[in-house]
């Protein structure tokens, strides 16, 4: 068993940040932290590793420790656990159950569960130890394997958000990079990545508008904003054939979307939406409705007849 001891104070200097961790830290959360300090204190006790040579790691609160170091405090209080005379496989297995106590995000878990596997955990342990399903360690696992290397380059360098790196992850394998580097180039929040990677996977969306998004984001999403505008917008007139027509269009390729969304999903995700799924039955049973209104074998019959 590990031994865990008390809290005690230790040399911010000494403890060597978690480059997993810290990937899915942003700045803002930063800010948050140094202000909570400055105000309360440190809320959250980091937890760090010690090893060999007195090396310490930070298993939990890298966010506290990079605004501590900010701040330009020199000693801290962390509670310090032995990590010495363990193998690989089972300490790994410990240290994560602790690193994902920070919550730091999908890709961040993926990372921390491909470090596990890596030393030689094996995925029902992680699944016992984690009380998660299957589905969920695979989804996290393979969120890392699906993202290119060079983009995963940019989240551990810190150019690039793990939240949008997830985003990224949704592109096709060779558009990938091309689109993140243009979009750090460009500077862009994960919302307007949000938007322009569910562009571009709109299996309307035009090439024209697909290279575009890739190569000049900013511009792209003016065009992407647009678009969806143009469907969104109704008719001046009321409606007409051609305004339903668009509509429809737009509405059956949202569907494929989603249909491709929730087979991919798993349970725990699924879970976290159920409200909303509910949400949308209702309104598809009653647009199913005022459709079947039109689409009636009377209705078929006289159109024949016309």
């Amino acid at each position: 068993m590990r031994k865990v001891t008390s809290v005690t104070e230790v040399e911010v200097s000494t403890v060597v940040g978690n480059k997993t961790l810290a990937a899915g830290v942003d700045r803002r959360s930063i800010e948050r932290c140094k202000e909570a300090i400055g105000a309360l204190g440190v809320l959250h006790t980091p937890i760090v590793g010690t090893a060999e040579g007195g090396k310490r790691l930070v298993l939990s609160g890298q966010c506290e420790l990079t605004a501590l170091r900010e701040l330009g405090v020199k000693k801290m209080d962390a509670v310090e656990v032995d990590v010495l005379g363990e193998d690989k496989p089972a300490s790994m297995l410990s240290l994560l159950l602790l690193s994902l106590r920070d919550k730091p995000g999908a890709l961040t878990e993926g990372q921390l569960l491909q470090e596990a596997v890596g030393a030689g955990a094996a995925r029902s342990e992680i699944q016992t130890m984690l009380g998660k399903s299957a589905s969920w360690v695979s989804n996290r696992l393979s969120l890392v394997t699906r993202l290119d290397k060079n983009v995963y380059e940019l989240v551990g360098s810190g150019l690039l958000d793990p939240r949008s790196a997830q985003e990224v992850a949704r592109l096709p394998a060779p558009a990938q990079f091309k689109f993140a580097e243009a979009a750090v180039r460009e500077g862009l929040p994960k919302s307007a990545i949000e938007s322009l990677v569910a562009g571009y996977n709109d299996e309307g969306c035009p090439d024209a508008v697909r290279k575009q998004i890739l190569s000049d984001p900013r511009a792209a999403l003016k065009r992407v904003s647009d678009r969806r505008r143009a469907v969104a917008r109704p008719h001046r007139n009321g409606g007409g054939a051609e305004a339903i027509e668009m509509r429809v269009e737009s509405v059956i390729s949202q569907v494929a979307m989603l249909r491709r969304l929730l087979g991919g999903a798993s349970p725990n995700e699924a879970d976290g939406c159920v409200d909303t799924l509910r949400d949308l039955e209702t309104e598809l049973s009653v647009l199913l409705t005022g459709i079947r209104k039109f689409i009636s074998p009377g209705k078929e019959k006289e159109a024949k007849n016309v």
